[in-house]
This record gives C-alpha cells, sequence and structure tokens, in this order.
C-alpha cells in the first residue's frame, strides 16, 4: 500500500511538472488517502502485536 501511495505521489508531482494541475491534484489526494490509511493499518496492527505479546506473558 504504501508502495501505491509512493506512485501516486511520482505520478502527482509528474502531472504538476507538465501543468496537469487538475489531475495532479486529483492524484495527490489519492496518494494522501492511501498514506493515511496504510498508517491506520500499520498502527492497528502494532497495537494488535502489543496485546497478543502482553497476553501470552499472562499465561506462562
Amino acid at each position: 500500500m504504501i508502495y501505491w501511495a509512493y506512485v501516486s505521489f511520482t505520478v502527482a508531482l509528474t502531472s504538476g511538472l507538465f501543468g496537469f494541475g487538475g489531475q495532479a491534484t486529483l492524484v495527490a489526494g489519492v496518494a494522501q488517502t492511501l498514506f493515511f490509511v496504510f498508517l491506520g493499518v500499520a498502527l492497528v496492527l502494532v497495537a494488535a502485536k502489543m496485546a497478543h505479546e502482553h497476553d501470552s506473558d499472562d499465561m506462562r
């Protein structure tokens, strides 16, 4: 997912460079959305990992 955010960001920069401002704005929004979805998923997975490790410590 972070790869697609990077690709979208690169496309947005290239579009802006060649004067396609509307397309650049749209693709930059997609890149931003993908990045924040990735960040949210990463935080949920880290929290789940920490909760799982905490539960397994109680069983010892």
